[in-house]
């Protein structure tokens, strides 16, 4: 009976959900049954919850004391007040407008008015109850109060389980202070926050809600947002379908942002299974369409080991979208013009990893059969063909269209640049399928011309510290000439170099005056501080520390001197060049150097002109009694003048110098060959050098070259017979005697948007006039360390070369002949790889990676490009304005030689730079 009696409770169950169905009694049917009944449990708690809420009774209102109210037989009022109670931070206008019953209304009462009312309220999110009340009539006229409980407001809101980074970032987004918390604007932040996360890699990120009724106010009430971000999703795996063109290892390329895990761990595990264990078992970690041998082995680490460790492996939305759009320009550009995604879907792997699955419909290759030129008049279609060099029977790629008819920024060899580049600045140009008819595509090239425009007016913002002349004498777009955006360009680029504007963001803007066929050009320039003030300090080998200050004042004016107002702290705005520098570590050492430029000598064309005086002094001291025991002290000066040139083209420069340096030498021993006397260096340089880089703090393309010869008169040959006979050492050095060959290359080439490879190439040779004389000490070669003066004697000029990976000046071969150091050939070759972290003009910061590799000899004969000792490392480099460019590297030396005093040894040396380094 029992028994019977629980089927037929079963069997009523069934009847009420509608479902007649044969009940197998097993546990298995038991348990579904229970999560149906609780299912229809919950669902009739909630209907008698939403009861509850619209009201006490079926019509939405009470009846106050002593008001009868007749339900089954409504009468019609007309509303004569309505007064809402227990508001505290609501407008009472606007319940009003809400609720939509207003005084003077004709409803009846009880009526579907107030329950329609009463749910509008609720609609608003904004209060946690509400109740009508017929308070009192009088005759037809009804009396209601609408009693308010208010929703709390939030007065304050945390987040937590994230950092503080985070928390700031994702608060902006909400700004949710002051709002009621509705159960609307909870949700809406959670999904703020999840997305946030999402936008990063974290697909799993949940967050919960927690509020804390505000003890001060009654009606605030403080939000707790727990954040779970758990781990960030990667992809597995990336699978294509429909790619009958091109197999997956091609499509995945095209993808970012978007990679595969890399795949090195499980080779580990690979190779453990296959010489450990059972071979079989490798396919617990691979797909079963793997089986084990050679052919598949090595088919598996071909597609597998891909490692992506600049990229990673999550996913995120946003760049799986860029990513696919990438992959239609792929198949674009190979002639497929109706490829498209045709479905992507995303596999859940488990709670860390998911895989993607993109279909693709190729369509058909088409190629190009027509092309046709409309609205062209300067030049013909023939040349306007040759310029775009797309062929007839070419495979049809749109992105290639494009390249050749916009502005390419680096060439400048494109349709619009032909047009541009010579006044037409309105010229403008479309390309037009006016047919796509099997595999063929007739292109149809609508050109509108326009006319030539010409320059009116130039107009300078931005530049409060620098004078317009200087500015405008580095335009090369002047008012009366043919507009060209070559010029503007080059003059982009000349700006830039000035180091007095903020190279990322001088943007001239054309402003066309279409009424006279004129245009102006407004540069927009924000200024930057382009001073520098070094406080230094190093160890200067025998000297002990050296300690270095400096001021380098790369705006001066010598005009302004006199006028006050222009003084900024200090006299500027002409941009001339003033630099003072003084290094001493007390009485032993001291040098002071003072060097001025006028980049523009007369004002009407660029002739630099340089005057720099230096004195330096070397003493060796007993240091018991303070005697001083000897001394070498060098005094000079030099004079330049440097013009820009022509030819080859006018990215090219001459700089001519004039250099006399005076050597006073006491007891001092062999430095210059010998230890008391004069020595009288008279020198003539000619630097050529050409620059085309687009800016001189981050470059990112162009290339810069330099040849400096520096030369002494042959004063063997003018007076040979002084070189008769044997020499005392003050004779034979009385005059320095060589000539000097620099050439240094660079060239930037940038790999990505923000990612720059630099390869560059030194190489020096010393040489003499004739075999009775040599090169003596002077300017010979020191390589190793950073490269910033501290050798033994670098108060004569010596050429200190930096080589990471190897201590300070280290490589220093000593002449058989004359017992000096240093060498008199060298060469070096350096690749760095350069990525920026910050390029804001207050403060620019990149790193690198580089490896080069050099060396110096005592003989040309000696000399062997493939000899050199090298290295490898990475570093960091900052730009503070006020301090120059700072750096640190570490590096790694991986050659040696005992044969060097000291023996060089390589092995991880650190590094710090200060200032821009040529070599």
């Amino acid at each position: 009976m029992a028994r019977l009696q629980k089927r037929r409770s079963v069997q009523g169950f069934n009847i009420i959900s509608g479902k007649r169905k044969k009940i197998r009694n097993d546990k298995r049917t038991i348990k579904e049954l229970r999560k149906r009944m609780r299912k229809l449990l919950v669902a009739v708690i909630a209907i008698f919850t939403c009861v509850s809420v619209f009201g006490q009774n079926r019509y939405g209102v009470n009846a106050g004391e002593g008001v009868q109210i007749d339900y089954s037989n409504p009468k019609v009022f007309e509303i004569a007040d309505i007064k809402f109670t227990g508001l505290s931070g609501l407008s009472e206008k606007a319940l009003i407008s809400f609720a939509g019953i207003k005084v003077g209304d004709q409803i009846p009462i009880p009526g579907q008015q107030i329950s329609d009312a009463i749910k509008k309220l609720w609609t608003e999110g904004i209060i946690a109850d509400v109740q009508f009340w017929l308070t009192r009539t009088d005759g037809n006229r009804a009396f209601i109060e609408v009693k308010i409980v208010e929703r709390p407001r939030i007065r304050q809101f945390d987040i937590t389980g994230i950092n503080k980074t985070q928390q700031t970032e994702i608060k902006e987004q909400i700004g949710i202070i002051g709002k009621v918390a509705s159960p609307a604007l909870i949700k809406n932040s959670e999904i703020v926050i999840r997305k946030y996360f999402i936008e990063k890699g974290f697909l799993n990120t949940t967050v919960k809600t927690i509020q804390d009724r505000d003890t001060v106010l009654t009606d605030g009430v403080g939000l707790r947002f727990e954040v779970d971000r758990k781990s960030k999703v990667k992809i597995n795996k990336i699978y294509f379908d429909g790619n009958d063109s091109f197999d997956a290892k091609r499509l995945k390329r095209t993808f970012r942002k978007t990679n595969e895990k890399p795949r090195f761990w499980l080779v580990s595990k690979l190779f453990d299974e296959v010489f450990k264990t059972n071979p079989k078992s490798i396919r617990n970690y691979v797909d079963s369409s793997y089986t084990v041998s050679d052919k598949k082995f090595k088919e598996f680490l071909n597609d597998n080991v891909k490692l992506n460790f600049l990229n990673g492996s999550k996913f995120i939305q946003n760049q799986f979208r860029d990513d696919k759009q990438s992959l239609i320009d792929f198949y674009n550009s190979r002639g497929f013009r109706d490829a498209e995604v045709v479905d992507d879907e995303v596999i859940k792997v488990n709670d860390d990893y998911i895989d993607l699955k993109v279909k693709v419909d190729e369509g058909s290759k088409y190629y190009v059969r027509n092309i046709d030129w409309v609205g062209n008049f300067k030049y013909s279609d023939e040349f306007l063909t040759e310029k775009l060099g797309i062929e007839k029977g070419d495979v049809y790629n749109r992105q290639k269209f494009d390249e050749r008819t916009q502005y390419d920024g680096r060439t400048g060899d494109d349709i619009s640049s032909l047009y541009t580049d010579d006044g037409y600045l309105f010229f403008k140009i479309d390309i037009v399928e006016v047919r796509a008819q099997n595999d063929s595509v007739d292109i149809e090239m609508r050109m509108y011309e326009g006319e030539q425009a010409v320059i009116k007016r130039i107009i300078l913002k931005g530049n409060n510290r620098t004078s317009d002349h200087v500015v405008l004498r580095e335009i090369r777009t002047l008012p009366g000439q043919k507009y060209s955006r070559k010029e503007l360009i080059r003059t982009i680029q000349e700006l830039g170099q000035l180091g007095y504007f903020d190279p990322e963001q001088i943007n001239p803007q054309p402003v066309p005056n279409l009424a006279d066929g004129t245009v102006d050009i407004l540069f927009d320039l924000v200024e930057k501080s382009s001073d520098q003030i070094q406080l230094s300090g190093g160890f200067g080998g025998p000297f002990g520390f050296v300690g270095t200050v400096g001021l380098s004042l790369n705006n001066f004016s010598i005009r302004n001197i006199k006028d006050w107002d222009k003084w900024r702290p200090y006299p500027s705005g002409d941009g001339q060049k003033l630099s003072l520098q003084l290094q001493s570590n007390g009485r032993r050492f001291r040098s002071y150097s003072l060097v001025f430029s006028e980049p523009w000598l007369g004002g009407r064309k660029p002739n630099n002109f340089t005057v720099s005086l230096n004195r330096t002094s070397n003493r060796t001291i007993n240091f018991t009694n303070n005697d001083l025991l000897g001394f070498l002290k060098a005094t000079g000066v030099t004079v330049g003048l440097g013009r820009r040139l022509r030819w080859p083209d006018d990215y090219f420069q001459i700089q001519n110098t004039l250099s006399y340096q005076l050597y006073d030498v006491f007891n001092f021993g062999n430095t210059l060959g010998f230890s008391t006397g004069q020595s009288n260096s008279l020198t003539f340089n000619t630097t050529i050098s050409r620059s085309n880089i687009d800016q001189p703090t981050y470059p990112r393309y162009g290339s810069q070259f330099t040849l400096a010869i520096n030369a002494t008169p042959p004063w063997s040959l003018l007076n040979p017979g002084r070189f008769e006979g044997e020499l005392t050492e003050q004779e034979r050095y009385r005059f320095v005697e060589y000539h000097k060959w620099m050439m240094d290359f660079s060239l930037f080439v940038p790999l990505s948007k923000k990612l720059v490879i630099n390869a560059r190439a030194h190489m020096g040779f010393i040489g003499t006039y004739s075999s009775k004389t040599d090169s003596g000490p002077f300017e010979r070669f020191f390589l190793g360390g950073n490269g910033l003066n501290g050798g033994n004697n670098f108060i004569i000029g010596q050429d200190i070369i930096a080589l990471r990976g190897y201590e300070d000046n280290v490589i220093d071969p000593i002449d058989p002949n004359t017992g000096f150091r240093g060498g008199v050939v060298y060469n070096k070759f350096v690749a760095e790889l350069r990525y920026p972290i910050s390029l804001k003009p207050s403060s620019t910061i990149y790193l690198l990676a580089f490896g080069e590799a050099g060396n110096t000899w005592t003989d040309f004969s000696q000399y062997s490009p493939r000899k050199l000792f090298r290295s490898a490392g990475i570093g960091a480099r900052v730009f503070l304005p006020a301090f120059g460019l700072l750096g640190i590297d570490w590096a790694h030396g991986f050659d040696q030689d005992p044969s060097f005093s000291p023996a060089i040894v390589g092995g991880n040396q650190v590094h710090f730079t200060i200032g821009q380094q040529i070599r």
